[in-house]
Protein backbone atom coordinates (compact mmCIF):
# COMPACT_ATOMS: atom_id res chain seq x y z
CA UNK A 1 0.00 0.00 0.00
CA UNK A 2 2.68 2.26 0.77
CA UNK A 3 4.00 2.36 -2.96
CA UNK A 4 5.36 5.14 -4.82
CA UNK A 5 2.35 4.15 -7.67
CA UNK A 6 -0.28 5.11 -5.16
CA UNK A 7 1.52 7.83 -3.96
CA UNK A 8 1.57 9.27 -7.71
CA UNK A 9 -1.64 8.80 -8.75
CA UNK A 10 -3.05 11.02 -5.47
CA UNK A 11 -4.64 7.56 -3.63
CA UNK A 12 -4.64 7.54 0.73
CA UNK A 13 -2.14 5.36 1.59
CA UNK A 14 -3.05 3.02 4.12
CA UNK A 15 0.53 2.84 5.84
CA UNK A 16 0.80 0.67 9.25
CA UNK A 17 -0.62 3.45 11.53
CA UNK A 18 -3.66 3.78 9.76
CA UNK A 19 -4.10 -0.30 8.87
CA UNK A 20 -3.14 -0.59 13.20
CA UNK A 21 -5.96 1.94 13.76
CA UNK A 22 -8.45 0.39 11.39
CA UNK A 23 -8.08 -2.79 12.32
CA UNK A 24 -8.08 -2.43 16.35
CA UNK A 25 -11.70 -0.58 15.59
CA UNK A 26 -12.67 -3.99 13.48
CA UNK A 27 -11.63 -6.17 15.87
CA UNK A 28 -13.39 -4.15 19.07
CA UNK A 29 -16.79 -4.53 17.02
CA UNK A 30 -16.35 -8.51 16.71
CA UNK A 31 -15.67 -11.56 18.52
CA UNK A 32 -12.23 -12.89 18.16
CA UNK A 33 -9.04 -12.59 17.06
CA UNK A 34 -7.83 -10.97 13.98
CA UNK A 35 -6.36 -13.40 11.35
CA UNK A 36 -3.45 -12.89 9.59
CA UNK A 37 -3.12 -15.17 6.37
CA UNK A 38 0.22 -15.87 4.48
CA UNK A 39 3.85 -14.72 4.51
CA UNK A 40 5.69 -11.02 5.68
CA UNK A 41 3.39 -10.15 8.29
CA UNK A 42 5.49 -9.66 11.17
CA UNK A 43 5.47 -6.11 11.76
CA UNK A 44 1.54 -5.83 11.41
CA UNK A 45 0.59 -8.90 13.68
CA UNK A 46 3.72 -7.39 16.26
CA UNK A 47 1.78 -3.51 16.03
CA UNK A 48 -1.28 -5.25 16.60
CA UNK A 49 -0.13 -7.36 19.53
CA UNK A 50 1.25 -3.95 21.23
CA UNK A 51 -1.80 -2.56 20.77
CA UNK A 52 -4.10 -4.83 22.93
CA UNK A 53 -5.01 -6.96 19.86
CA UNK A 54 -4.81 -11.18 20.01
CA UNK A 55 -3.79 -12.25 16.77
CA UNK A 56 -3.54 -15.74 14.39
CA UNK A 57 -1.74 -16.02 11.87
CA UNK A 58 -1.61 -18.90 8.78
CA UNK A 59 1.60 -18.72 7.30
CA UNK A 60 3.76 -20.74 4.91
CA UNK A 61 6.63 -22.89 5.72
CA UNK A 62 8.21 -23.67 9.25
CA UNK A 63 10.97 -20.71 8.67
CA UNK A 64 8.30 -17.66 8.38
CA UNK A 65 6.00 -19.43 11.51
CA UNK A 66 9.30 -19.59 13.31
CA UNK A 67 9.98 -15.58 12.78
CA UNK A 68 5.68 -14.72 13.28
CA UNK A 69 6.48 -16.74 16.49
CA UNK A 70 9.68 -14.94 17.83
CA UNK A 71 8.17 -11.65 16.89
CA UNK A 72 5.08 -12.02 19.14
CA UNK A 73 6.53 -13.43 21.94
CA UNK A 74 8.31 -10.09 21.82
CA UNK A 75 5.22 -8.27 21.65
CA UNK A 76 4.16 -10.26 24.57
CA UNK A 77 1.44 -12.86 23.21
CA UNK A 78 2.61 -16.61 23.73
CA UNK A 79 0.33 -18.44 21.03
CA UNK A 80 -2.28 -18.70 17.72
CA UNK A 81 0.30 -19.31 15.41
CA UNK A 82 -0.98 -22.03 12.21
CA UNK A 83 2.17 -22.50 10.61
CA UNK A 84 1.86 -24.42 7.92
CA UNK A 85 4.91 -26.07 5.88
CA UNK A 86 4.76 -25.17 1.80
CA UNK A 87 1.61 -23.66 0.45
CA UNK A 88 -1.06 -22.60 2.52
CA UNK A 89 -3.02 -24.45 -0.61
CA UNK A 90 -5.59 -23.93 -2.43
CA UNK A 91 -8.45 -23.57 0.53
CA UNK A 92 -7.70 -21.91 3.04
CA UNK A 93 -8.25 -23.30 6.51
CA UNK A 94 -11.10 -21.45 8.03
CA UNK A 95 -14.68 -22.30 8.77
CA UNK A 96 -17.64 -20.72 7.10
CA UNK A 97 -18.10 -16.83 8.44
CA UNK A 98 -15.62 -17.95 11.15
CA UNK A 99 -13.74 -14.61 11.25
CA UNK A 100 -14.55 -11.21 11.61
CA UNK A 101 -11.37 -9.51 10.51
CA UNK A 102 -8.80 -11.11 8.07
CA UNK A 103 -6.04 -9.64 6.49
CA UNK A 104 -4.10 -11.43 3.56
CA UNK A 105 -1.18 -10.70 1.71
CA UNK A 106 -2.08 -11.44 -1.37
CA UNK A 107 1.36 -12.60 -3.20
CA UNK A 108 2.01 -14.84 -6.45
CA UNK A 109 4.24 -17.12 -4.69
CA UNK A 110 2.27 -18.22 -1.65
CA UNK A 111 -0.75 -18.05 -3.58
CA UNK A 112 -1.12 -19.27 -7.06
CA UNK A 113 -4.89 -18.92 -7.61
CA UNK A 114 -5.62 -15.08 -6.24
CA UNK A 115 -8.99 -15.38 -7.49
CA UNK A 116 -9.84 -18.67 -5.36
CA UNK A 117 -8.06 -17.15 -2.57
CA UNK A 118 -10.20 -14.03 -2.57
CA UNK A 119 -13.17 -16.16 -2.67
CA UNK A 120 -11.72 -18.37 0.10
CA UNK A 121 -11.73 -14.96 2.34
CA UNK A 122 -15.18 -13.93 1.58
CA UNK A 123 -16.31 -17.19 2.48
CA UNK A 124 -14.58 -17.34 5.57
CA UNK A 125 -15.57 -13.93 6.41
CA UNK A 126 -18.47 -13.23 9.28
CA UNK A 127 -21.22 -10.92 7.93
CA UNK A 128 -20.41 -7.19 8.82
CA UNK A 129 -16.84 -8.18 9.15
CA UNK A 130 -13.49 -6.58 7.16
CA UNK A 131 -11.14 -8.21 4.89
CA UNK A 132 -7.97 -6.53 4.51
CA UNK A 133 -5.93 -7.44 1.06
CA UNK A 134 -2.05 -6.21 0.88
CA UNK A 135 0.13 -6.74 -1.50
CA UNK A 136 4.19 -7.24 -1.10
CA UNK A 137 5.48 -4.24 -3.65
CA UNK A 138 4.14 -4.52 -7.00
CA UNK A 139 1.17 -6.89 -7.59
CA UNK A 140 0.72 -8.38 -11.23
CA UNK A 141 -2.73 -7.75 -11.05
CA UNK A 142 -4.58 -4.28 -11.49
CA UNK A 143 -6.92 -3.34 -8.87
CA UNK A 144 -9.97 -3.35 -10.96
CA UNK A 145 -9.67 -7.00 -11.31
CA UNK A 146 -9.23 -7.36 -7.58
CA UNK A 147 -12.00 -5.52 -7.30
CA UNK A 148 -14.28 -7.48 -9.21
CA UNK A 149 -13.04 -10.91 -7.53
CA UNK A 150 -13.58 -9.30 -3.94
CA UNK A 151 -17.33 -8.01 -5.20
CA UNK A 152 -17.83 -11.71 -6.79
CA UNK A 153 -16.72 -13.28 -3.25
CA UNK A 154 -19.26 -11.40 -1.47
CA UNK A 155 -17.00 -8.31 -0.54
CA UNK A 156 -17.50 -4.39 -0.72
CA UNK A 157 -14.78 -1.87 -0.94
CA UNK A 158 -14.74 0.89 1.70
CA UNK A 159 -16.36 4.04 0.44
CA UNK A 160 -13.10 6.29 0.62
CA UNK A 161 -10.96 4.23 -1.66
CA UNK A 162 -11.94 4.73 -5.09
CA UNK A 163 -12.11 1.58 -7.27
CA UNK A 164 -11.10 -0.39 -9.98
CA UNK A 165 -9.39 0.57 -13.31
CA UNK A 166 -5.65 -0.79 -14.76
CA UNK A 167 -4.01 1.10 -11.99
CA UNK A 168 -1.41 -1.57 -10.42
CA UNK A 169 -3.48 -2.91 -7.31
CA UNK A 170 -1.20 -1.57 -3.67
CA UNK A 171 -3.90 -2.99 -1.57
CA UNK A 172 -7.51 -2.60 -0.25
CA UNK A 173 -9.81 -2.56 2.46
CA UNK A 174 -13.10 -4.99 2.18
CA UNK A 175 -16.37 -5.31 4.07
CA UNK A 176 -18.46 -8.36 4.34
CA UNK A 177 -22.19 -7.72 3.38
CA UNK A 178 -24.68 -7.40 6.54
CA UNK A 179 -26.26 -10.37 8.17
Amino acid sequence: MNSPAAAEAGRNRLDEVALGSLLATAAATGTGPVRLVGAHLHDLATRLVVDGLSVEATVPGRRGARALRRALRRAGQRSAVAPVVADIGIDLPFADSAAHVLVCRLDPQTFPFPRHTVRELGRAISPGGTVVLLTGGQAPWPAGLVDAWAVSAGLTPRPERDTGGARPFTGAVYASRPA
